[in-house]
């Protein structure tokens, strides 16, 4: 009869790392340093049974670990040694790794929280491979999408219930509004600030506008230009397509 082992898979040597030391509940202070190294070793061994892939930087940790236990068991018999623990260095890693893992996790419960709080579904935009956009740029609006969201978040930092009442009393712009508003727009002048179209303080009108530019520069009736990397993005109609618009309406 086969057993089937599975290894759970880490994204480096220190994910594996600080993984033996919080699995057995050791003090990052006070690391058993041959006890992990040899549990350390022992992975490796079951990762290459298993023709898994060890990577350089497996290695390297290896080797390093192996290079710590040899100094430490030098250091413990120098009883008047002035020298340092051979371990700090690793427990120093040791913590800011386990500061990074936090943060990861604060982070990814934003984002999960942040997620929840959508309550339409999003409208898709496709924009074709073979589309040339000429001198658009649209990582431009790609950078200025998540500075209006981030101030929407600053803002909404208020009781539930007037959230709740916010919420309900919202209206919803579609982008086939936002679409129209702004051909509207363009037909009396030639070129408009982005931030003029939007509502700032809605988070839904910003992802409307958004999308509605992402489309208009998909079907060419628009480009967008920047004068300066800090500086507001302004929208400059197409004159041929304008005037398509404004004699079929």
């Amino acid at each position: 009869m086969k057993y089937n082992v599975q290894l759970k898979v880490y994204e480096g040597p220190m994910d594996l790392l600080y993984d033996l030391v919080t699995k057995h509940k050791i003090d990052i202070k006070d690391i058993a340093i041959s006890e992990i190294t040899k549990q350390y070793l022992d992975y490796l061994d079951a990762m290459e049974a298993m023709d898994m892939e060890i990577t350089s930087d497996f290695i390297t940790m290896a080797s390093k670990l192996v290079e710590i236990k040899s100094r430490y068991l030098l250091y413990l018999q120098r009883e008047d040694s002035e020298e340092e623990d051979p371990r700090i260095e690793l427990v120093e890693r040791l913590k800011e790794y386990k500061k990074y893992k936090q943060i990861s996790k604060e982070l990814k419960e934003k984002a999960d929280e942040e997620h929840e709080r959508f309550f339409r579904k999003k409208e898709e935009v496709i924009i074709e491979d073979e589309l040339s956009l000429e001198d658009v740029s649209i990582a431009k609006m790609m950078e200025l999408l998540p500075k209006l969201l981030k101030n929407i978040d600053k803002k909404e930092e208020e009781p539930k219930n007037d959230a709740l009442e916010r919420l309900v009393n919202r209206k919803i712009i579609s982008v086939e509004e936002k679409i129209v508003s702004l051909r509207r727009t363009l037909a009396t002048k030639d070129k408009i600030s982005f931030l003029e179209t939007v509502d700032q303080s809605d988070r839904g009108d910003i992802i409307a506008s958004f999308l509605c530019v992402l489309e208009m520069i998909k079907e060419k009736e628009i480009i967008v230009t920047q004068d300066d990397f800090f500086e507001d993005i302004v929208i400059v109609k197409r004159t041929d397509k304008m005037l398509e618009y404004s004699e079929e309406n």
